[in-house]
């Protein structure tokens, strides 16, 4: 006895498992393409996290930690604890209201807790405390801002918005193009359909399985119409489609990291690209890169001067390096090999 579709059950359908790759299918073509995304997920999150070189930075301070931070989290407030006497960078978030430049007046951050001895020692290393907020057209008194512990605020760019949503749509956009490359390609594998009757089924298996071998010399018993018994099945799949959407996924891979701040462009261009071309996407790329690196260098103006320290940040050109191997891996050419 079938089962009657109703109007809701198409459209839940449609909206679980109408996709390919929707988040609730669990078909094999759905699961491929998530993992191609977590693949190229954590790829561009691992280049986004090593852009930035600090120097000079105290034991207390991991660069690995912060930058995860203002990567997912937005926000990093650095402070100075006084149960571990050590200055630290840890997550946190604005509280209460904002002054009259959109600067939080405090802070609740996650940071190291009081010591506890005894058999509780493990317990409340970390919980939330609240700071209040350095605000350097406020307070002048450097000596005052240290004694009362006050949080400093570092954002990775001036909109203090997260930059892991332009990680996420990439890898979306580039996995579709992936997966869509790898079913062409195990389509243009199969570009024949044979018909054979139950009784030359098994010859058509082996004509066909020779085929595929290379064998020079087919040997057949009886008579054969390669007219009527092998027909030739036009999938579709074009050669120049492979192109083009090679093409595409280098646009949206130098696209995103562009945005990043990245040199790797492409200009996708087959002659030799001009000085001023060049250095247009030059300029682009260096804008970008600095949204994300005088956010953190104002921060660490204030920083440094109320602690005495000489932090410093810049672009860690070592990792366009990094890119550009996952580029080649992927058959991505910067601009800058076609212009040499």
């Amino acid at each position: 006895m079938s089962k009657t579709v109703s109007g809701m059950d198409y459209y839940y359908n449609s909206g679980l498992f109408g996709a390919a790759a929707g988040r609730f299918s669990n078909t094999p073509g759905a699961l491929r393409e998530r993992a191609i995304e977590s693949m190229l997920q954590r790829n561009i999150t691992e280049l986004a996290l090593n852009r930035f070189k600090w120097s000079n930075l105290p034991e207390s301070v991991d660069p690995r930690f912060l930058e995860l931070t203002l990567l997912l989290n937005g926000l990093s407030v650095w402070y100075w604890d006084d149960n571990f006497d050590k200055l630290v960078a840890v997550n946190g978030t604005g509280t209460g209201y904002t002054n009259f430049l959109q600067h939080p007046v405090s802070f609740t951050v996650i940071g190291p807790g009081a010591r506890i001895l005894g058999p509780d020692a493990a317990a409340n290393t970390f919980v939330p405390k609240t700071l209040s907020a350095y605000l350097p057209e406020a307070d002048h008194d450097k000596e005052e801002a240290v004694k009362k512990r006050k949080g400093f605020a570092m954002w990775p760019n001036y909109l203090r918005i997260p930059e892991i949503d332009t990680i996420n749509i990439y890898a979306t956009r580039l996995a579709t193009v992936d997966r869509t490359l790898e079913i062409n390609t195990k389509n243009a594998r199969r570009n024949k359909l044979i018909t054979a009757t139950a009784n030359t089924q098994l010859s058509m298996t082996n004509v066909s399985r020779q085929i595929d071998e290379g064998v020079e010399q087919i040997m057949v018993t009886g008579a054969v119409n390669p007219d009527t018994t092998i027909t030739a099945l036009d999938l579709g799949i074009l050669p120049e489609s492979y192109e083009k959407l090679a093409l595409l996924r280098s646009r949206w891979w130098n696209e995103c990291m562009g945005l990043l701040g990245i040199d790797n462009a492409n200009q996708d261009k087959k002659e030799r690209l001009v000085a001023q071309e060049v250095s247009a996407n030059d300029g682009q790329t260096d804008s970008m890169r600095f949204v994300a690196l005088n956010a953190r260098r104002e921060a660490l103006k204030h920083i440094n001067e109320v602690f005495g320290l000489n932090i410093e940040v810049e672009f860690n050109v070592e990792v366009e390096a990094q890119a550009q191997m996952l580029a080649e891996q992927s058959g991505i050419q910067s601009d800058k090999e076609e212009s040499e």
